[in-house]
């Protein structure tokens, strides 16, 4: 007996593990917002300053770095879906709605490094620990993006998947790297 296929018979959404089914332009659009969010903060990461981390402005840095990102994309989605609006409210309301949610992963990905610079700042951590950490876990974030993007997609996670991912990583890395050096 042939063994089913394990591709989504419809290539617009996706089956994964969980209750949630999304169209794959929701899933582009997180997607987008996840690997943004983390490349947004890994740059907020390096830029950070052992006394920035020690008196607690890092975390504020982040975490404002994190929301403000968030703001900013969900408003220029908001505007750029005006474009073809049929003046439908209800419409209007779930797309500003799936805008929201598809954004979050931005807003998230300051979560973590926050955490691990308010340890620091309260003396749990050493601060280029706290530091190191934060850094590392945003360049493993970004690295699984290309096991996610075979996963999301229906097939299998494979060595070219986590290649592509540590590829991207080593890129968001250098992104991060060059904007600190420009801009502060």
């Amino acid at each position: 007996m042939p063994r089913p296929s394990r591709r989504p018979s419809d290539p617009a959404r996706r089956r994964g593990p969980g209750p949630a089914t999304f169209p794959v332009e929701r899933l582009r659009d997180r997607m987008s917002s996840y690997i943004y969010g983390n490349i947004t903060v890994l740059a907020v990461a390096i830029a950070a300053s052992p006394e920035q981390i020690e008196h607690g402005a890092a975390v504020l840095t982040v975490l404002a770095t994190a929301v403000l990102t968030y703001l900013a994309h969900v408003l220029s989605h908001v505007v750029a879906h005006a474009i073809g609006d049929t003046g439908d409210d209800e419409e209007h309301r779930e797309t500003v709605g799936a805008i929201l949610r598809d954004a979050n992963p931005i807003a998230t990905s300051g979560l973590i490094p926050a955490v691990l610079y308010a340890a620091a700042w309260v003396g749990w951590l050493p601060a280029q620990w706290a530091q190191t950490a934060a850094i590392v876990i945003l360049v493993v974030r970004i690295g699984l993006v290309g096991v996610f993007l075979q996963r999301f997609s229906g097939r299998r996670p494979s060595f070219l998947g986590l290649w592509g991912g540590i590829v991207l990583a080593a890129v968001a890395f250098a992104i991060g790297a060059v904007k600190v050096l420009l801009t502060h």
